[in-house]
């Protein structure tokens, strides 16, 4: 049942995002979506992951900067810094609620696991230091050989028996729900 409702409301957040990011951001979206963790009782590593670390290990691959295949650690500190300092609207060293709200318009990820998930001290602020030094919750499940890299072979067995994985008609899926067309 909790698998049900994750995967639906992925379902519901890809069909939002599709007019942002257009028919292949929607596929890549999708397919994350269905490999990285909708299946139940497969043996993944997704299988005890909460809603908030399905989220971070369907997003990895939006942190592959320099697209070599591989996640790094590094990699997901540039990508949060950027984030950060586009959203630090007045450019103080800290993000308030609303310039929170901003940086998580750019990234659903953000928006899924909430202002007071990074805001260590709570103080209804975040510094630079708290985001990127907030365990990613996609490392700690897939990394098994703890190098601080997510290798496509670490991401892949995230989902599964290959049984599980949806199979790829050479088409773009059909769009659906909020923002699709």
């Amino acid at each position: 049942m909790v698998a049900a409702v994750t995967c639906g409301k992925i379902g519901r957040n890809i069909g939002r995002d599709a007019g942002r990011k257009g028919v292949r951001g929607l596929a890549l979206m999708l397919v994350s979506a269905l490999v990285g963790g909708c299946s139940t009782g497969s043996g993944s590593p997704l299988d005890n992951a909460s809603a908030i670390e399905r989220e971070f290990v369907i997003a990895a691959v939006t942190w592959d900067l320099n697209k070599d295949g591989n996640v790094t650690c590094d990699e997901w500190k540039q990508y949060v810094t950027s984030l950060f300092r586009e959203a630090d609207a007045n450019h103080d060293g800290v993000l308030t609620r609303e310039e929170y709200a901003a940086l998580s318009r750019r990234d659903r990820l953000f928006e899924t696991v909430g202002f007071k998930y990074f805001d260590a001290n709570g103080d209804g602020r975040l510094t630079l230091s708290e985001m990127v030094d907030k365990p990613n919750p996609a490392f700690t499940l897939l990394d098994k050989n703890h190098d601080c890299v997510l290798s496509p072979d670490e991401r892949v067995q995230s989902r599964g028996p290959a049984e599980d994985a949806p199979k790829d008609s050479g088409r773009p899926p059909p769009m659906g729900g909020p923002g699709g067309g």
